[in-house]
């Protein structure tokens, strides 16, 4: 972790990497993450707190988010990849997980991205 802020009740995995980024309340990150220059704005509770869930709100293991601003009760599958490689400016809102605003792309709240979701593959 390097130039970043750590919110109360977060989990980090082993071999993950935090640099220039705010990571939110209560936030789940599965080992071998990457995360950079992000602000990740957590979860409202833990994955215990809700009754009716089908799913865990974490970041999956081997994810990689740069750039980015992931809004709050997200649940990321393995090797998922938020990066802006081609930086785009924007995208309509069509893209129901994930829209970019001035070259930033934003995870819309309470989304699921499935294993191996790629942002560059979504938006072409």
């Amino acid at each position: 972790v390097k130039g970043s802020l750590i919110a109360n009740g977060c989990v980090i995995g082993q071999g993950s990497v935090i640099e220039n980024s705010v990571i939110g309340v209560r936030t789940m990150i599965g080992p071998n993450v990457t995360i950079r220059n992000s602000i990740v704005m957590g979860c409202d509770y833990y994955d215990g707190d809700a009754e009716s869930r089908d799913v865990a709100f974490e970041i999956g293991e081997g994810s990689v988010i740069d750039g980015a601003i992931i809004d709050k009760n997200i649940s990321m599958g393995k090797g998922v990849r938020i990066v802006n490689d081609s930086k785009r400016v924007e995208t309509n809102l069509e893209h129901p997980v994930c829209v970019i605003r001035d070259s930033i792309p934003i995870v819309i709240k309470n989304s699921v991205l499935a294993d191996g979701w790629d942002l560059e593959k979504e938006i072409s």
